[in-house]
C-alpha cells in the first residue's frame, strides 16, 4: 500500500513539472538588439504568441537562432507566461578594405562581386567563417592566375559600438613564368603550329614579350587554349582527339613552372553522306545543297558545317521565318571514319515588323537613323536586311556603339518589335580664339566643323582665319539624303589668301576665290558614283627665287581661271566609322582642269583601305593610296597641285610634306606628279585599360614616296619607317600621337619622330 502512495505522488509530481513548462505563452520579449530588428528575429522563431512554451521548444528556439549567424550569445527563458529572449549580436561590418592588390589580377568589378556574395559589406551582420571563405577564394583565384606565393593577412577591429572594421592586405609574390611548354604525341600538325593557340607560352622576343607577357602562367588561359586544340582538331575532321595528360611542374621558388601536354591526335573523318529532312517550303534540295560549303567525300570541318548551316537559316529568316530552326543530326560511322549528316528544317511562321523604336539619340533625329534601316513597320523579317542596317548605322559615324534587340508582340505569334540601342559621340568641333607665333603673328579663327548638322545628318564646315601669312574664309554643306533615293549633294563658297614669305618659305602670294557643286547617287547599297564641279579664279604672284630659279615658266603664266570636273567612284563595306574591324573602302576619284579655262591638268587618285579580325581581339590593316596628275595641252602641272609626302597621314617619322626631290640649292621640296603611300598595322584594344571601347593603339610600318615625274618612279625615293599609334576617340573630339623611327631614309632628310595629332583615326 506504501509503494502505491508513493507512485501515486510522484506521478502527480511529473503531471504537475509537465503543466508548468508547458504553460502557454502570452507575449514575447526581446532584450540585446542593436542593429537588428524585433520583426527579422520573429520571422526566425519558430513558435509565436499562444503556443506552449517547455524545454524543447527552448532549444529549437536557441538552434534556430544560431542558423541565422547573427547572434554570439543567446538566453531563453519564461516568466509570468511571458518568453523572454536575451541575445548577443555579432558585430557588423562599419567598413572592409582590400589593400596592396592589383587591379590587373582581381579586377575592383570582380573584387566587389565576390564581396557581395559572401556577404561582407558595409552595415551587414560579420561572420567570421565567410571572412576565412573569401581568403581561401581570393587565394584560389591568384593560384589560378599564376600566384602561387601569395599571402593574404586579416586584420579585425571592435570598436565600442560592436562595429567591426576588416583589413585584408595582401601580398601577391611575383607570378610564376613558364620556362618550357611542350607537346607530344602530335604527329600531323607541327608543334608550334599548335603552341600557337595558346595566348600564354615561352617568351617571346624581349619588347614583345614586355608588353604581351606570353610567359605569365594562369591556369584559365591554359584551359583556355587546351580548349582552342580541341577545337583545332575537331574542325579539322579528328573527332577522336584526345588530351592525354596535362603536367605542370612548379619549381620549389615557384618562380618557374614548366608546362607538358600529351595529346593523341586520333583518325581523320570524312563527309559522308547528307540528306535534308522537314519543310523545305520551295527551296530546292539542289539549291540548299549549293550552300553548303562542302560536300561528300571533304575532310569533315565543324565550323564550315556551322557556316553553311547559318547560310541555310538566313535564306529562311531573310524570307520572313524570324525563328526559322536548322538542325543537323550527325552519325560517325567509326569504320569508315565518315559523319553522315541529316539536316532538319522547320521554317515556322513567317514574322512581320511590328513597331521599331530607337533609344539613345539625344541628338540625333530619329528619321536619320530610321532611313539606314532597310526594312520598316509591317515589312517581313530579314536577318541579313538588319545586320546590313546596324552596319550602315555604324557607318555614319555619329555613335560609338549600336545595339538592336528583337521581342516577340504577346498574344501574336507573327509580330515581333525591334529595339534599337544607341550611343552618341561627338561629332562637331567648334572653335574660336585669337593666337599669336613669330613666323605668321597675330591670328583670328573661327571654325565650325560638324558632321550631323542639328541631328539631321548633313555636314556644315564654316571657317575663318586670318593672319599675316594666310586668310583662309569657307562654307561647305552636304546634304547625303537629298533625295529618298540617297541622291547626295553638296556645295561650298571659298576664299584663300596665302603670302608664303611670311612663312618663311619661297616668296609667292595666292589668291583664290571659287565654288564647288557635288551631287552622287547609289549604284548598290555600298557602292556609289557621283561627280563635281569646282571653278575658281587664282591670282598668282611669284617672288624672285621662285620666278628665277626654281619655277620660271609657270611663274611667268597669266593662268588665272580654273573649272574642274571630278568624277567619282567609292565601295564602303566597312563595319564601323571610327574603329572598323573588318572590311573595305576602296575610292577612285578623276579630276580635270577642263580647256574652257586657264589651267591644264588632271589627276588620279585611288585609297584603299581594308582590316581583317584576327585572335585576341587585334585587327590587321592595310592603307594604300595612289596619285597620278600631269599637266596637258603642253602645260605643266601646277606647282600648287603637286603631290606631297610625309607626317601624320602619309610616310611618320618624317616631317610634314618633306619628301621628294628638292630644289636645287634650296631645303624645300618640289613636289611630284606621282605619289605612292602605304601603310600596315596591327591594331589592338589597351586591355590595361576597363573603359577601353573609344581607345586604340597600333603597331605600324609606312612605305611611300614622292615621285617628281609621273613616268619616272625611282625606288631611291622610297622611305620607309616603323612605329607605334594611339587613337583616342574623347568626348571633344578624335586625339592622337604616333612615335616612329625612319628605317630608310637619306641625308638631307627632314625627320619628325613624334607627333600629337587631330582626327586621327587607324
Amino acid at each position: 500500500m506504501k509503494k502505491i502512495i508513493t507512485l501515486f505522488i510522484l506521478v502527480a509530481n511529473i503531471l504537475a513539472c509537465s503543466v508548468t513548462l508547458a504553460a502557454p505563452i502570452k507575449n514575447i520579449e526581446i532584450l540585446g538588439l542593436n542593429v537588428i530588428s524585433r520583426g527579422t528575429v520573429l520571422s526566425y522563431l519558430p513558435i509565436e504568441k499562444g503556443d506552449n512554451y517547455n524545454n524543447q521548444v527552448s532549444r529549437q528556439i536557441i538552434r534556430a537562432l544560431y542558423k541565422t549567424n547573427f547572434f554570439k550569445d543567446i538566453e531563453v527563458s519564461q516568466e509570468a507566461q511571458i518568453l523572454k529572449i536575451k541575445l548577443t549580436e555579432n558585430p557588423h561590418i562599419k567598413y572592409i578594405e582590400v589593400i596592396n592588390y592589383s587591379n590587373k589580377v582581381i579586377q575592383e568589378k570582380s573584387l566587389n562581386q565576390i564581396l557581395k556574395t559572401r556577404g561582407l559589406s558595409q552595415g551587414k551582420i560579420f561572420n567570421k567563417r565567410q571572412l576565412d571563405k573569401l581568403i581561401t577564394q581570393l587565394k584560389a583565384v591568384y593560384t589560378s592566375k599564376g600566384y602561387y606565393d601569395v599571402i593574404i593577412a586579416k586584420t579585425i577591429k571592435i570598436d565600442t559600438q560592436n562595429r567591426v572594421g576588416i583589413e585584408l592586405n595582401i601580398s601577391e609574390g611575383k607570378v610564376a613564368k613558364i620556362s618550357s611548354m611542350k607537346i607530344t604525341g602530335n604527329h600531323i600538325f607541327d608543334e608550334n603550329e599548335l603552341l600557337n593557340l595558346f595566348e600564354i607560352g615561352q617568351a617571346d622576343f624581349f619588347i614583345i614579350n614586355y608588353f604581351t607577357e606570353k610567359d605569365h602562367y594562369s591556369k584559365v588561359a591554359l584551359d583556355a587554349g587546351i580548349e582552342s586544340m580541341k577545337s583545332f582538331y575537331i574542325n579539322a575532321g579528328y573527332l577522336d582527339f584526345k588530351i592525354n595528360e596535362v603536367k605542370t611542374d612548379l619549381s620549389e621558388d615557384k618562380q618557374s613552372i614548366s608546362i607538358n601536354l600529351q595529346i593523341s591526335e586520333g583518325i581523320e573523318y570524312k563527309f559522308g553522306t547528307i540528306q535534308f529532312t522537314g519543310d523545305l517550303l520551295n527551296n530546292s534540295i539542289e539549291y540548299l545543297r549549293k550552300l553548303l560549303s562542302f560536300k561528300k567525300g571533304d575532310v569533315f570541318e565543324r565550323k564550315k558545317m556551322m557556316q553553311s548551316l547559318q547560310a541555310i537559316n538566313d535564306i529562311f529568316s531573310n524570307q520572313g521565318y524570324a525563328f526559322s530552326d536548322v538542325k543537323v543530326a550527325t552519325l560517325e560511322n567509326t569504320s569508315a571514319h565518315t559523319i553522315n549528316l541529316s539536316i532538319d528544317i522547320a521554317p515556322n511562321k513567317k514574322v512581320y515588323i511590328n513597331r521599331i523604336t530607337i533609344v539613345g539619340n539625344t541628338r540625333t533625329q530619329d528619321e536619320v537613323i530610321r532611313r539606314e534601316i532597310n526594312i520598316h513597320e509591317g515589312s517581313l523579317y530579314s536577318n541579313t536586311e538588319l545586320n546590313e542596317s546596324i552596319e550602315k548605322i555604324k557607318r555614319l559615324g555619329f555613335f560609338s556603339d549600336v545595339k538592336m534587340q528583337v521581342s516577340k508582340l504577346e498574344g501574336f505569334k507573327d509580330k515581333i518589335n525591334l529595339h534599337f540601342s544607341v550611343e552618341e559621340i561627338q561629332t562637331g568641333i567648334f572653335s574660336i580664339g585669337l593666337s599669336h607665333s613669330n613666323s605668321t603673328g597675330a591670328s583670328l579663327n573661327l571654325g565650325v566643323q560638324e558632321r550631323n548638322f542639328l541631328g539631321t545628318g548633313n555636314t556644315l564646315n564654316l571657317s575663318l582665319s586670318n593672319s599675316k601669312a594666310a586668310r583662309d574664309i569657307s562654307f561647305y554643306f552636304s546634304d547625303p539624303y537629298f533625295t529618298q533615293d540617297r541622291h547626295s549633294i553638296s556645295y561650298g563658297v571659298f576664299s584663300k589668301k596665302l603670302d608664303a614669305s611670311e612663312l618663311k618659305l619661297d616668296e609667292y602670294k595666292i589668291d583664290e576665290n571659287g565654288f564647288s557643286l557635288g551631287y552622287s547617287v547609289p549604284i548598290t547599297k555600298k557602292i556609289r558614283i557621283g561627280a563635281d564641279l569646282r571653278a575658281s579664279k587664282r591670282d598668282i604672284n611669284c617672288g624672285t627665287t621662285l620666278s628665277d630659279d626654281h619655277e620660271p615658266i609657270q611663274c611667268a603664266s597669266e593662268d588665272e581661271t580654273e573649272l574642274k570636273l571630278g568624277l567619282n567612284w567609292s565601295n564602303n563595306t566597312l563595319n564601323d566609322f571610327n574603329f572598323p574591324t573588318k572590311g573595305q573602302k576602296n575610292s577612285l576619284n578623276f579630276s580635270l582642269a577642263l580647256p574652257v579655262a586657264d589651267f591644264r591638268y588632271y589627276k588620279l587618285d585611288a585609297s584603299h583601305k581594308s582590316y581583317y579580325p584576327l585572335k585576341n581581339d587585334l585587327i590587321l590593316s592595310f592603307k594604300g593610296n595612289l596619285g597620278f596628275a600631269q599637266g596637258y595641252d603642253d602645260k605643266e602641272l601646277p606647282f600648287f597641285k603637286r603631290y606631297y609626302g610625309g607626317g601624320s597621314s602619309s610616310v611618320r617619322g618624317f616631317d610634314f610634306n618633306s619628301l621628294g626631290i628638292k630644289y636645287i640649292g634650296s631645303d624645300k621640296v618640289k613636289g611630284g606628279e606621282l605619289s605612292f603611300l602605304t601603310s600596315a598595322s596591327v591594331i589592338s584594344p589597351i586591355k590595361f585599360i576597363d573603359d577601353n571601347k573609344n581607345m586604340r593603339i597600333s603597331a605600324f610600318v609606312d612605305l611611300g614616296s614622292i615621285s617628281e615625274k609621273a613616268s619616272g618612279f625611282d625606288l631611291y625615293e622610297l622611305r620607309l619607317s616603323i612605329g607605334v599609334a594611339f587613337s583616342w576617340l574623347t568626348p571633344i573630339g578624335p586625339l592622337g600621337f604616333y612615335a616612329a623611327k625612319p628605317l630608310i631614309k637619306k641625308s638631307g632628310d627632314k625627320i619628325k619622330t613624334f607627333d600629337f595629332t587631330l582626327g586621327t583615326s587607324f
